[in-house]
């Protein structure tokens, strides 16, 4: 018997196509039904009844059924208009009614972690796909799952199916999951730049993981195009892109955009060679200083990931969490012909996935055991040298931020995309 090794784990998520119809989705009516609140209030005032009405937000249906009940009680000369009048205000408010009563149903179908829902398939939700059976842009709305595999030397050791838009939001939950078939937490754990946010740094630390996880701006620091502005020394300091000093500062006119942040002032700023780079997102770009605002643990966490990243044990992690999960995505998307689920409803996808992931492992299991060998993956050589981020250069960074055009969504997904059969 052959027994996969599970202490470290690579993690990646990839969006199914659902059972659904494509055009028969529906969005969370949040703003309508506040709109239609508004004019229950107005109308609801004109008839003397919003005395004890919520001052803000949503009116639920069962409130304007007993404001119904109260109406049918008042006399005509209560109102401006006579008995013609109050008779069209509770006809309005019985439409009001039962359009409360719609907008209810669907935000109970959406619940409150996603806006959308598909009339054939309540759980699924609408999501954008890589790969656009209509169009090929991959910029249209289609009903899908949002699945995560956690692949160890190749096999599917667990995975999880939900209906999150986003990869960020499934890290801790695919977690989970693993720790409730296995019973304990993978020592490491590889995955892209989607996962990369402050809350999994923050999950992983205290679940004791080390996390070779990228951040969202990885890319950009490793080829030097978009170097980070900044590097977190300690508590009270910190060095800028142009080797300058900040110290951490209290500023009495400026509120904090985030729990726990400080502000950090680097001083003389003129002069400095990515001084165009490093304020070109702020709105007022002349001055001698540029304040920063750092939350400590999240800076802290953050290197701490690009230098696992960066060692030789990084390398090497890197390099197989793209054969390894990637490559099982593949096998299930463009060997297995698997892109599309045969099923409906959250609970029998989830089962006909974990069935396919099954498949895919005897498969596998199956293919070795012939060739009487183990599934066999880069290591990285002794003596390997861990890697260093390009250095960025200043001239060549303001010369392309002076070429960049401004780009809608839709017209950067047309650049990008190549049609099928031509290189």
């Amino acid at each position: 018997t052959y027994s996969v090794p599970m202490n470290t784990l690579f993690l990646d998520g990839s969006k199914f196509e659902a059972n659904a119809n494509k055009y028969k989705f529906v969005w969370k009516p949040t703003t309508l039904h506040i709109r239609l609140s508004e004019k229950v209030a107005n109308l609801l005032g004109l008839m003397h009844l919003g005395s004890d009405l919520p001052s803000e937000g949503i009116i639920s249906s069962k409130l304007i059924m007993r404001k119904i009940d109260e109406a049918e009680k008042i006399t005509p000369d209560t109102v401006a208009g006579g008995e013609k009048a109050l008779k069209e205000m509770r006809s309005q408010l019985s439409q009001y009614f039962m359009k409360s009563l719609e907008y209810e149903e669907k935000e109970t179908i959406c619940g409150e972690n996603r806006n959308s829902y598909y009339k054939t398939d309540h759980d699924a939700t609408a999501m954008c796909l890589k790969d656009d059976y209509y169009s090929g842009l991959g910029s249209n709305m289609h009903a899908a799952y949002n699945t995560q595999i956690l692949v160890s030397n190749g096999f599917i050791v667990s995975y999880y199916v939900s209906q999150d838009r986003s990869d960020t939001r499934t890290l801790a939950n695919a977690i989970e999951q693993f720790h409730k078939w296995y019973g304990r937490y993978p020592e490491k754990l590889c995955a892209d730049a989607g996962y990369g946010s402050f809350s999994n740094y923050e999950y992983c630390e205290q679940k004791g993981i080390q996390a070779f996880i990228k951040y969202p701006s990885w890319n950009g620091e490793r080829t030097g195009r978009n170097p980070a502005l900044y590097e977190y020394v300690d508590e009270k300091t910190i060095t800028c892109l142009g080797f300058r000093k900040g110290v951490r500062v209290k500023l009495a006119d400026r509120k904090h955009s985030w729990p726990n942040s400080s502000f950090f002032r680097v001083n003389d700023c003129e002069g400095c060679a990515f001084e165009p780079y490093c304020k070109r997102l702020l709105k007022i770009k002349t001055g001698k200083s540029r304040i920063f605002e750092i939350q400590p643990h999240h800076a802290q966490l953050k290197q701490q990931a690009r230098d696992l990243l960066l060692s030789p044990e990084g390398i090497e992690l890197r390099v197989n969490r793209s054969c390894q999960v990637e490559g099982a995505f593949g096998v299930l998307k463009q060997n297995m012909q698997y892109t599309r689920f045969r099923r409906r409803t959250l609970d029998r996808v989830t089962v006909e996935f974990a069935l396919t992931c099954l498949g895919m492992n005897i498969r596998k299991y199956i293919r070795f055991s012939i060739k009487n060998s183990l599934p066999f993956y880069w290591k990285a050589p002794e003596g390997l040298a861990s890697e260093t981020f390009k250095k960025p250069s200043a001239k060549r960074i303001i010369n392309r931020l002076k070429k960049r055009k401004k780009l809608q969504p839709n017209e950067i997904a047309k650049k990008s995309y190549k049609k099928k059969g031509k290189c």
